[in-house]
């Protein structure tokens, strides 16, 4: 009977023992530091029946429904219907110009901007059967590589260098009247600096008054900075590879005041993936390049989804994502594309490229 009691007392201790070891070992593991594991996203691309085999580079989203493109040969794209039905036409006269990018505002109302000389700038606001000329300039070295607005009234454009100084016109009224700024407070370009007109984003907005412009061709490429809407401007040395007319900065997008990001690369070799990004979270003062887990080769567009809180680029090697402000980057896919449209309302996003390609793109 003694002998059962020491037994039993000894097994009451041991298991006591064991129940403390346990709860000490909860109490350690409360205190773990959880990792979440980052989020990733999933995207389908529809490509659309466009109708058209012209090179397109302008690409504007409304909404989910509403949707504007443009390019070579005069031609536009419109749809109203998310895509199902694209409807393809011409400015009348004006078939030969080559349309860089578009600004669309409603189903019924949208900008063209021409390129090189004679340069113009069309409006419609019935849904493209008409348009009226807005601008026209006939400098023989005027080229303007793309326009952004702030609002339905405020817009910007810009074009390479004419006679030694980056040539930057503006809009008050929606685009009906444009007018130059002086080139007397824009930082003089380097020997062969301009900008690119391969999707349009190489000049971007934010805000009530911020506005950027990206450049390569030179000894460094560069992003400009102006924080009045155009009239005065400083430049900073974007990382983006640099020193020959194929490498530069070719698109830009800032998702608020301060952080923002450029790509861009090497056209002519569009598999190289080196300085083909930077990212800035200081308004656009510094630029870091993204050295690690950058996208894959050159970039032509970079566009931020709000909706879904993630920028996306492309460009002749595919397409790629970042969910943390362009630290890090996803492929999504290989096949080629020129520029990105994303809807500011919803987030609907289309892409387009050569031979007329179009592409609804969806986030899943």
């Amino acid at each position: 009977m003694k002998i059962f009691f020491l037994i039993l007392i000894s097994g009451i201790l041991f298991f006591s023992c064991t129940s403390q070891q346990e709860t000490v070992k909860q109490k350690d593991e409360k205190s773990l530091v959880v990792i979440e594991k980052k989020k990733e996203l999933g995207f389908s691309f529809e490509i659309q029946k466009s109708k058209t085999t012209s090179s397109l580079r302008g690409i504007s989203v409304v909404d989910s429904l509403t949707a504007w493109a443009s390019g070579a040969n005069g031609t536009f794209l419109r749809t109203t219907d998310g895509g199902i039905t694209w409807i393809d036409g011409k400015v009348k006269g004006f078939e030969p110009l080559d349309f860089r990018d578009v600004e669309a505002f409603d189903k019924n109302t949208a900008i063209l901007m021409g390129t090189d000389a004679p340069a113009f700038f069309f409006k419609t606001t019935d849904g493209g059967k008409s348009w009226k000329r807005k601008y026209m300039n006939r400098d023989p070295k005027v080229f303007f590589d793309g326009m952004s607005f702030w609002d339905e009234k405020n817009g910007i454009a810009i074009s390479d260098p004419i006679d030694g100084k980056f040539f930057i016109v503006v809009t008050k009224d929606g685009g009906d009247n444009w007018q130059q700024y002086p080139s007397l407070y824009v930082p003089s370009p380097q020997n062969g600096e301009a900008a690119f007109a391969a999707s349009g984003t190489s000049i971007t907005t934010a805000e009530k008054d911020l506005v950027w412009f990206g450049t390569g061709g030179g000894e460094k490429s560069r992003v400009f900075l102006s924080e009045d809407r155009g009239e005065n401007w400083r430049a900073f040395d974007s990382q983006i590879k640099a020193g020959s007319s194929s490498c530069g900065v070719f698109s830009i997008c800032f998702k608020d005041e301060l952080n923002g990001i450029a790509v861009g690369g090497d056209y002519k070799n569009d598999k190289d993936k080196n300085s083909n990004c930077s990212i800035s979270d200081d308004g656009g003062l510094s630029w870091q390049s993204v050295k690690l887990n950058q996208p894959n080769g050159f970039k032509s567009c970079v566009s931020w989804n709000d909706k879904f809180k993630f920028y996306i680029t492309t460009g002749t090697s595919g397409s790629d994502y970042s969910i943390d402000n362009g630290i890090t980057w996803r492929g999504i896919d290989s096949r080629s594309f020129n520029s990105i449209g994303i809807s500011k309302l919803d987030g609907s996003c289309f892409m387009v490229g050569d031979k007329g390609v179009i592409a609804k793109v969806r986030v899943r």
